[in-house]
């Protein structure tokens, strides 16, 4: 008496796994074609840029009344206190080229792989 073959559970279950990736794939495609899907997608970008303004919105207000600035608000005044910086500088080169006194050499970072303060 002959045993019957014992079947491959793994090769069932690849088997299984690409039939239902070629489903899926074949489904999502339909899908993706449709106008309906289109605009789901479009309402679910929209939703999130709402949110995403009216986040913005609250977190301003919420700023306002702690009477703390905005994340914009410190960037404004970053870029203002750069120029101002760059302006002192030029004054400065200025004041002494014209006294005849060379500026001061600044010291370069030194190019290691520690951070200044963990040398050891």
């Amino acid at each position: 008496m002959a045993v019957p073959p014992i079947p491959d559970p793994a090769a069932m279950f690849r088997d299984m796994l690409g039939q239902w990736e070629t489903m899926a794939n074949n489904f999502g495609g339909e899908v993706m074609k449709s106008g309906e899907f289109g605009r789901a997608l479009q309402g679910a970008n929209a939703a999130a840029m709402s949110t995403q303004a009216a986040t913005h919105q609250m977190m301003d207000r919420a700023l306002a009344a702690a009477n703390m600035p905005s994340r914009s608000e410190v960037e404004d005044i970053s870029a203002r206190l750069a120029r101002i910086e760059e302006s002192i500088q030029r004054i400065e080169g200025l004041l002494m080229t014209q006294a005849g006194i060379a500026p001061p050499e600044r010291p370069k970072p030194k190019r290691t792989r520690t951070p200044p303060g963990k040398a050891a």
